[in-house]
């Protein structure tokens, strides 16, 4: 089974080199991975194209930077033009474990029919410290449509998706009108939009191997300020319990 690992790439310099590195030294055997820039000014490009030639299992590709803080550019690349049984995506400043990847197609070939999506929990990372250690659980997806409506109940970094799904990825017609595409709101609503249509995301009960980073220079920060203008997870939780129980 062939998995396709995602780098969304955004001026980031500062982190890369270790996301990089990580990536590209899985010990799973058939992988590939896809470096998306959205149009860096720092170097970024230059230097994912420097390992593109060092690397036979790296494709670089350089992509219209529209959705500034999200990487619905990335996702909507990989929908066109991915050819591998499994996606997942891992941010640039973020970093895996060797074996990442391996436990996570362990946990698919345990049962490939059942399981189409999973997702881990994580442990932050803040400066050089490995800290707090984040993990969601449920049972079924209605637990999960009722923690829907309170929170994102998924670790969105971690997911890993069977390429039947990818379609899920797309916005729907409510997501598009609530204008929640490529503020970092989007993927909330795809879960539940994924819930919606019977999809469970396999919540893995233990750490699989990936490192979130935490710093003030992330795309999350901008999306909490922009949370502050105007609250997108009440937008998405309102419409879902309208949906979900009228």
């Amino acid at each position: 089974m062939k998995i396709t690992i995602v780098v969304p790439c955004y001026n980031s310099g500062k982190h890369l080199t270790q996301c990089m590195t990580s990536v590209l030294n899985q010990d799973y055997p058939d992988y590939e991975v896809l470096a998306c820039d959205n149009e860096s000014t720092d170097g970024t490009y230059e230097y994912l194209l420097q390992l593109e030639k060092e690397n036979e299992n790296l494709t670089v590709v350089q992509l219209p930077n529209i959705y500034p803080n999200g990487y619905g550019e990335a996702q909507e690349y990989v929908i066109e033009n991915t050819t591998s049984d499994y996606i997942t995506f891992v941010a640039s400043d973020d970093y895996i474990d060797t074996e990442y990847i391996s436990n996570c197609m362990r946990i698919f070939a345990h049962n490939p029919d059942k399981i189409k999506c999973i997702q881990s929990g994580f442990y932050g990372v803040h400066g050089a410290r490995v800290t707090n250690y984040q993990q969601h659980s449920y049972k079924n997806i209605e637990e999960f449509k009722e923690l829907c409506l309170v929170r994102s109940p998924v670790n969105t970094p971690t997911v890993v998706w069977h390429r039947s799904l990818l379609n899920m990825i797309r916005t729907h017609e409510a997501h598009v009108a609530a204008g929640l595409s490529g503020i970092g709101a989007g993927d909330y609503d795809t879960y539940c939009h994924m819930a919606d249509n019977g999809v469970f995301i396999y919540p893995v009960p233990k750490h699989l191997g990936y490192y979130y980073r935490w710093h003030e220079d992330q795309a999350t920060w901008k999306v909490h300020e922009a949370k502050k203008e105007t609250d997108y997870d009440k937008i998405i939780q309102d419409y879902w319990k309208n949906k979900w129980t009228s």
